[in-house]
């Protein structure tokens, strides 16, 4: 794998230039770094150059994946206490930092604003937007902005690329490519390995369906030709979710739709369960080939995405449902305190946050279980505190009535 030196990155001069000088002039108790910029300028790759370059220990981690008190103490002090004794230097990276909040972090947030308020060691943060998270951050931090890379200097970069990998594009595919990106150079890459795979990442607008239409003409299909036909028209993404998504994303996003309009639709549990199993290899065929970059793959996922899920869905009466908490389960809301405990034990079966799980899981694993024979006895089996059990349980028998009225 080539790594990128300080000397390949392109636009953001000025900030890089002070992210250069911050660490160069570092003292013990200087202030941490907060770098703020959309995803895909080279935030989290400069820093990585940075450390190589100056031969620095690199320690990284993701802070929305580690949220609370506990588990950043466990990480840290050791970090803070043990830097001095070794005596390397370290640069502690903290990825994400916009993915803590009040809410759900347990005491993180206000953790690493003490423990940051004199280092011991360098730290930079990097952050995708401004939330109150950043706002309360950058109190005790120095913040520097990332902005998206323009276009001209987008159109250098692809051609230098193109360029070092003996690789070429025509002059139409590359502004589409360039256009496209936003200013995002991992997803102006992405678009260009694409591309040059045979996996055109051009749209042609008069062959676009959106993805409701798609859902539902595709389990009304009656013939796997059709049903592939239909997904290639449809105006879709395959998205890597370690990175987040927009809400456009979101949208368009072929795997969610599937399973939010699966598990929201009237079918027998059994049917269910095939066609999760089948979105599950999904979704691990499609996330390896991103983090591998094997975008050949990528041609044919649609042809396998049709081929898994045609012959199980046929007949189910299976309708699009919106990726997202729709407005029949916004009562979990006004649910939401006498199911606190409950929601905290589900999330750490499912390995996510309280307020995640509450909003995106809970809802569709009451349907499955409402379809699931004797579901009490399921339930008792694997939570064992007997009133959270009994919360579950009243959660579960909800659905089932709603089900049969």
């Amino acid at each position: 794998m080539i790594h990128p030196k300080l000397s390949d990155f392109i636009g953001n001069e000025n900030s890089r230039k002070k992210v250069v000088e911050w660490l160069s002039k570092w003292s013990n108790g200087s202030k941490p770094l907060l770098l703020v910029g959309p995803p895909g300028v080279g935030k989290t790759s400069f820093v990585h150059a940075l450390s190589r370059e100056f031969d620095i220990d690199l320690v990284e981690l993701n802070a929305s994946d580690t949220r609370n008190k506990n588990m950043l103490a466990q990480i840290l002090y050791p970090i803070f206490s043990n830097a001095s004794l070794t005596g390397k230097d370290f640069l502690l990276f903290l990825d994400e930092v916009d993915g803590i909040s009040n809410r759900e972090d347990s005491g993180g947030l206000d953790f690493l604003i003490d423990i940051f308020a004199e280092p011991s060691i360098r730290v930079i943060m990097a952050a995708n937007k401004s939330t109150e998270a950043i706002k309360k951050i950058s109190k005790v931090s120095k913040t520097i902005n990332f902005s998206p890379i323009p276009p001209r200097l987008s159109m250098l970069y692809l051609d230098k690329v193109l360029r070092n990998r003996n690789s070429s594009m025509d002059a139409k595919d590359r502004i589409t490519v360039v256009r496209n990106s936003l200013g995002d150079m991992r997803s102006l890459l992405n678009s260009a390995q694409v591309m040059i795979a045979g996996y055109s990442t051009a749209k042609n607008p008069s062959m676009e369906i959106d993805v409701e239409t798609m859902i539902n003409q595709f389990f009304t299909s009656s013939t796997f030709e059709e049903a592939l036909a239909i997904i290639n028209r449809a105006d879709i993404s395959y998205s890597d979710p370690r990175f987040g998504q927009s809400s456009e994303d979101r949208r368009k996003d072929i795997l969610g739709a599937f399973f939010s309009s699966i598990v929201m639709s009237k079918i027998d549990i059994s049917t269910i369960a095939v066609l999760l199993d089948r979105l599950s290899e999904l979704d691990v065929i499609l996330s390896r080939s991103l983090v591998m970059r094997n975008w050949k793959i990528m041609r044919y996922f649609s042809s396998i995405l049709a081929k898994s899920l045609f012959h199980e869905s046929r007949n189910r009466y299976i309708i699009y449902n919106r990726y997202s908490i729709g407005f029949e389960n916004m009562g979990i809301f006004s649910r939401a305190q006498g199911l606190k405990k409950t929601l905290r034990i589900l999330a750490q079966y499912f390995h996510t946050s309280r307020s995640n799980f509450g909003s995106q899981y809970f809802e569709p694993l009451m349907q499955i279980l409402a379809r699931t024979h004797r579901y009490e006895d399921v339930i008792r089996s694997t939570i064992t505190s007997e009133k959270e059990a009994d919360v579950l349980v009243r959660e579960v028998s909800r659905v089932e009535n709603v089900r049969r009225s």
